[in-house]
This record gives C-alpha cells, sequence and structure tokens, in this order.
C-alpha cells in the first residue's frame, strides 16, 4: 500500500446562540440554534491506507477506548452503507477538550466520512445520503459536513446557512477543563422543566423563528439554556463566566451544554487582556479574529 499520509484538520463550533424549545413524544429535544464553525480548537487526523480491510485507531489520549470512539463508528456505517471497507491506520491528535461543547467528536467523524467518500470512487455517497449517516452518528455531525455558520432546527438534523458576519471581532474560546456530560445536562434541564424552575424561551415553532434575528445583531445577542442549568451543578463555570465578563466582551456565552465559554471582543486589546487572565487561571485559551 501507498506510504501517503493525510493529514486532516477538524475544527470546532460554538454555539452564539442556544434554546431547549421542546420536547418529543419520543423523547428527543428539539433546539434552535446558531452554530459557528472555529478552526481552534481543533483535533488532528492522521490517515494511511494500509493492506486488508478495517480501522486501525490510536489517539493521543490515554485510555480512550478505540472501540467506543466515533470514528470506529463512522468507518462502520460507511462501510455497511457502501460497502467500501479499506485499511486504515488512523492516529487521532486530540486537542479539543471533550465535555467541552465544543462538537470535537462530530467534527472528527465528519472530515473522516469525507474523506472516506473521497477515496470510494464510484461507491462514494451523494451529500444528502452522506449527511443522512452523518446524523445517525450525532446530531452535530451533518453541521461539520458543510462550510460556515447555520441556523439549526430539529433535534439538530435541520440546517440552514446563515449570515453571521463577526468580522471585526476576535472570537475567545476558553475551556475551563470541566467535563459536562450532554446527556445529565439534558437530563437535569428535564427535571427542572418539570418542575417549572426552567422553560424554553419561546413556545416551540415548526419552521423559522422570528427569535433568529437576534442572533445577527452587532454584536450578536447571545443565549444558552443550559446555563442555569449547568451553572447550579458546576458554580466554578459561573465563576469563570464572571471572570470573562470582567474584560468587557462585547458578548459572551457558555457554548453548547458546556463547559466552554465563547466570548466576542470588539477590541483587540481586551481580548489579549482577557485571554492573558484565562492563561493565568490555568484555562485553555484560543483566539481567532474574524
Amino acid at each position: 500500500m501507498t506510504d501517503k499520509v493525510w493529514t486532516l484538520h477538524a475544527g470546532c463550533k460554538v454555539n452564539l446562540y442556544l434554546d431547549i424549545v421542546g420536547v418529543r413524544e419520543d423523547g428527543y429535544h428539539e433546539i434552535e440554534s446558531l452554530f459557528y464553525p472555529l478552526p481552534a480548537p481543533g483535533d488532528t487526523l492522521e490517515l494511511r491506507r494500509v493492506s486488508g480491510q478495517g480501522l486501525r485507531l490510536s489517539c493521543s489520549v490515554p485510555g480512550l477506548d478505540a472501540s467506543q470512539n466515533i470514528l470506529s463508528r463512522a468507518y462502520e456505517r460507511f462501510a455497511e452503507a457502501t460497502g467500501f471497507a479499506p485499511g486504515v491506520a488512523a492516529h487521532l491528535h486530540k486537542f479539543i477538550p471533550m465535555g467541552a461543547g465544543l462538537g470535537g467528536g462530530s467534527s472528527d467523524a465528519a472530515v473522516f466520512l469525507c474523506w472516506l467518500n473521497t477515496q470510494a470512487a464510484d461507491k462514494a455517497l451523494p451529500s444528502a445520503d452522506l449527511a443522512a449517516l452523518a446524523l445517525t452518528l450525532g446530531a452535530d455531525v451533518p453541521f461539520f459536513l458543510q462550510q460556515g455558520p447555520a441556523w439549526v432546527t430539529g433535534i439538530g438534523e435541520k440546517l440552514e446557512p446563515a449570515p453571521c458576519d463577526l468580522t471585526g471581532f476576535t472570537v475567545l474560546v476558553v475551556c475551563p477543563g470541566v467535563h459536562v456530560d450532554t446527556k445529565w445536562a439534558y437530563r437535569r434541564w428535564d427535571e427542572m422543566h418539570a418542575r417549572g424552575l426552567v422553560r424554553p424561551r419561546k413556545e416551540l415553532t415548526p419552521e423559522m423563528s422570528p427569535i433568529m434575528s437576534l442572533c445577527f445583531t452587532k454584536p450578536p445577542r447571545l443565549w444558552n439554556g443550559f446555563e442555569e442549568v449547568v451553572f447550579q451543578e458546576f458554580p466554578m463555570l459561573y465563576e469563570v463566566k464572571k471572570q470573562i465578563l470582567n474584560h468587557f466582551p462585547d458578548a459572551c456565552v457558555m457554548s453548547g451544554s458546556g463547559s466552554s465559554f465563547v466570548a466576542l471582543f470588539s477590541s483587540p486589546e481586551s481580548a489579549g487582556c482577557c485571554e492573558t487572565a484565562m492563561r493565568k487561571m490555568g484555562l485553555g485559551c484560543y483566539a481567532t479574529r474574524a
């Protein structure tokens, strides 16, 4: 087989807006969210074609069970759908924190699926079929198959390109290093919602919501319905947000179900001061100039 090594970059996403707007009869949660892609933090996936069939996966994170990794599931489902099951040796350099609300696993799966599809030649899937397969791996995976911000509805499977322009802002992602389990966060939201302690920001709507316009002011009006749930269990995250706000961002919000935050700064100097302060606290920081 070839000695060629493919090096793929898998970026992350942040949620500039996220609200749980209803729960379906099958238990899945309906959301409305503005997903924004960022290059950092990002994972690196190194791939080589090898003899035989199957995926040989290793990871820079010690103890990560390769059989449970989303990349293994992506390979298996792609092979089932197409009959294309090449021998692949893959090594994942993991830099996107897990349990941080940045979609790292979903991003890894998406870049791997795209690579497999390019290798499959006449067995390759049309884009719509590839997106449908991606959805079986996780609600966020289809987002990473496309480029650019997207307004996301349904259980995460409905995507519409969003004209979200952050030109002029420094986008700072702060990673406190706390693992927040997404399934736990939804269960706790359900419990608090049943007790009347949280409620959707608005009623469930079947089509595009007028509230989307709130996200496209300058600066965007950011919102995350998980904050009041997660901050109760993880007060340290509330303290981190307060520290970020002390540096006067134009906007700041938790991403996904936590634990990362995204802050928008129109002042590069304020962004730099915040980044320095966060690093002194031992937190991961990643700045992108939009």
